[in-house]
């Protein structure tokens, strides 16, 4: 292992881009702990905890801590992630929009443009939105230099994230975005073992279940990279066509399906959808009693997020694989999938293929998010402190660490191949000398 990691330092372009990777991860880390001024972010912390429960804890994880001190990274990636999620729905919607993503690196410099500029309403509206809260809260002043400082800090800071994470994807390591969520992720980790060691050393927890916990978390760490790897090998064939002199076609090649296409989209739909009616209902005191049932780890809310996350499972791949289109391309290059008849037949055949990947993958999805919160319910520790033990943070984490070993083993290739050919031009001149 320790050889490993020196051979990935001793190649000086991927040592650089290691270390400026960990340079702007550091850079987030401290802008997570300036606070806005005029807020007592404590006293913030806890009214967010009182009014919206778990959904808090699942955005002050993606903010790594930001929102719960409310610091100029309170909004982290989200307003980024949030446009992002919506430019790829409204590229299905829009034509125009379509035609651009199909232009090549001239459309998607557009797109990105445009996701930019809505990054930045997007994270201005949220801006409003925490200041007016922690003003309602009363935990901050109704002052115009409050809502000043805290939009303009807010928005800000958001921005910057969103710089940080193009830079990284440009000269560092790995995709920028999701090594800031990631790193945020990793960050609230000690807090949670540290909540279990305090109820262990205090008696309200038996030692055992640490080891359960660990020993779970292994398995779901071994489970989500097989989720996150897993996928259907459906072979091609292509038959020989001759254009001019030359023969083209004649091969073989495999058509992958993801098991998961659509990441940890379907679970952050999901709690967007559920968290909704929960806040609602704890707003108004007549409806507070009933907001229970919409609150984990209530079985009403067990269940109904089960079933969201395999409705967005098959939602989300319909928008981004759309097996009509699949058919008509293989029939225009020539390729069949051997056993089926092209055009209809196969696009028949991709989304009954399709349909029977999407549920495993939809119920997997669904057991890693729900057993934090069945686990906190059986040990008594409370989902809050397990949310490390699976769902979307540790989707996150596995990820976003199989991308990145992945493209520091490319890097690593290439100057493998890079060394051999210069060994070969320096041995060829050697003879021609």
């Amino acid at each position: 292992m320790f050889e490993r990691i020196r051979g990935v330092f001793a190649v000086p372009e991927l040592r650089q881009r290691i270390l400026y990777t960990l340079f702007m991860l550091m850079v987030f880390r401290i802008g997570v702990h300036i606070p806005v001024p005029g807020v007592d972010a404590k006293a913030f912390a806890e009214a967010l905890e009182r009014m919206w429960g778990g959904f808090f804890q699942f955005l002050s994880m993606f903010t790594g801590g930001g929102l719960r001190q409310f610091s100029l990274f309170a909004l982290g990636v989200i307003p980024y992630i949030n446009v992002s999620i919506i430019m790829s729905l409204l590229v299905v919607v829009f034509p125009k929009l379509k035609e651009l993503q199909q232009q090549g690196r001239e459309g998607r410099k557009i797109l990105t443009k445009y996701t930019r500029w809505g990054t930045v309403g997007m994270a201005a509206i949220m801006s409003v939105g925490y200041a007016m809260l922690a003003v309602n809260a009363r935990v901050a002043s109704p002052t115009p230099l409050f809502f000043i400082n805290a939009i303009i800090g807010m928005t800000t800071g958001s921005i910057f994230l969103m710089w940080i994470g193009e830079r990284i994807t440009e000269n560092g390591i790995g995709n920028g975005i999701s090594m800031i969520i990631m790193s945020g992720i990793i960050a609230r980790y000690p807090a949670y073992f540290g909540n279990l060691f305090a109820q262990i050393s205090a008696g309200d927890l038996s030692p055992l279940w640490l080891i359960v916990f660990l020993v779970l978390f292994v398995v779901m760490i071994a489970a989500a990279a097989v989720l996150q790897q897993g996928q259907r090998k459906l072979t091609v064939q292509y038959a020989k066509r001759t254009a001019g002199r030359r023969i083209y076609g004649g091969h073989t090649a495999q058509l992958p399906i993801r098991v998961n296409q659509g990441g940890v989209i379907p679970i952050i739909f999901a709690l967007a959808i559920l968290q909704l009616p929960s806040v609602i209902l704890r707003s108004v005191p007549a409806t507070e009693p009933y907001a229970r049932y919409l609150s984990p780890p209530h079985p009403v809310y067990l269940g109904l997020y089960a079933i969201l996350i395999i409705f967005f499972a098959y939602f989300y791949s319909s928008i981004i694989f759309d097996p009509n289109d699949v058919a008509k391309n293989l029939r225009e290059a020539g390729g069949f999938i051997p056993g089926v008849r092209p055009g209809a037949p196969t696009a028949a055949y991709l989304q009954e293929v399709t349909n029977k990947i999407l549920l495993v993958g939809a119920l997997f999805l669904t057991v890693i998010a729900i057993l934090p919160y069945v686990v906190g319910a059986v040990s008594g520790v409370g989902a809050g402190t397990l949310l490390w033990l699976g769902g979307t943070s540790l989707l996150i984490v596995v990820g976003v660490g199989i991308d990145t070993i992945m493209q520091i083993e490319a890097h690593l290739v290439m100057h493998h191949y890079e060394s051999l050919i210069k060994g070969a031009g320096a041995a060829f001149l050697g003879r021609r000398r």
